[in-house]
């Protein structure tokens, strides 16, 4: 029972998750830069693999211009139909990763 109890605790402490990941992005264009920020990410990485999924919402980026918000959501992300960004991939030479280490 013992046994049991240890590898079950041992599999599910293989996965790390945060719901205040960060997101940037930075654009410099010729006219004016363009930078937003997203501090609400979902992230999960299960260290036995390396697999990793990322979610954000799409209306939680933050501009510096309120215009320059409503023109990424309404005119280039259309936001309103896709609400949510995705990322599913997968973290190369996990083994090499140390966790414990900041940065």
């Amino acid at each position: 029972m013992i046994f049991l109890c240890l590898v079950a605790f041992a599999a599910t402490g293989q996965k790390y998750f945060t719901k205040t990941g960060k997101v940037t992005f930075i654009s410099n264009a010729p006219l004016e830069k363009i930078e937003a920020h997203n501090s609400n990410a979902y992230v999960v990485l299960d260290a036995s693999n390396g697999s990793i999924e990322c979610s954000v919402l799409i209306k939680g980026f933050q501009f510096v211009k309120a215009l320059m918000q409503d023109h990424f959501n309404e005119n280039y992300m259309e936001s309103h139909e896709y609400p949510k960004g995705i990322f599913k991939g997968t973290v190369e030479n996990m083994s090499a990763v140390n966790l414990l280490k900041d940065g």
